[in-house]
C-alpha cells in the first residue's frame, strides 16, 4: 500500500479563539467536520471543554494533510499543537465521520481529563476519549 494510503492517526490540541462561544459553535463543528470528514473518508472525535479543543482524525496521510490545513485556518480556534501524528492499523472511531462526547456532569471530569494530559500520554489519551464514547453509547 502507498504511503499515502496507509491509515495514520493525528490527535491534536487547540485554544478556542472565543471560550464562551467554543460549546455554542459545537453543533456547527460537528456538522462541518462529519460532512468533510465522510467525503474525505476521514474519521474522529471531538472534545471540547472549557474553551480547550481535544481533536483526533484517522485517514489517509494526504486526506490528513488537506484537513489539518482547514483547521489551522479556522478563526474558532488558536495555538493547534499536533501532539501525535503515526501510522495506525485500525480506526478507533470508525463509524462516525466525526462525533463528540456529550459534555454531561458525569462525563466533564473525563473530558478535562483527556484534554489536560493529551501532550503527556497522546495514546492514551485517544483510548480514555473511545471509552468517554462507549460509556455515553451504553447510557
Amino acid at each position: 500500500m502507498p504511503a499515502s494510503l496507509a491509515l495514520q492517526r493525528i490527535v491534536y490540541c487547540s485554544v478556542a479563539a472565543r471560550p464562551e462561544l467554543a460549546l455554542q459553535s459545537l453543533a456547527e463543528i460537528l456538522a462541518v467536520s462529519d460532512r468533510n470528514n465522510r467525503r474525505d473518508n476521514l474519521t474522529g472525535v471531538l472534545l471540547i471543554s472549557r474553551g480547550r479543543f481535544f481533536q483526533v482524525l484517522e485517514g489517509a496521510a494526504q486526506d490528513l494533510d488537506r484537513a489539518m490545513n482547514r483547521i489551522r485556518l479556522d478563526p474558532r480556534h488558536h495555538d493547534v499543537q499536533v501532539v501525535s501524528r503515526r501510522p495506525i492499523r485500525d480506526r478507533k472511531f470508525a463509524q462516525w465521520g466525526m462525533v463528540a462526547a456529550r459534555i454531561t456532569p458525569q462525563q466533564q471530569g473525563g473530558i478535562d481529563a483527556v484534554i489536560d494530559h493529551c501532550h503527556d500520554d497522546p495514546d492514551a489519551a485517544v483510548a480514555a476519549a473511545r471509552d468517554l464514547l462507549d460509556h455515553q453509547i451504553a447510557a
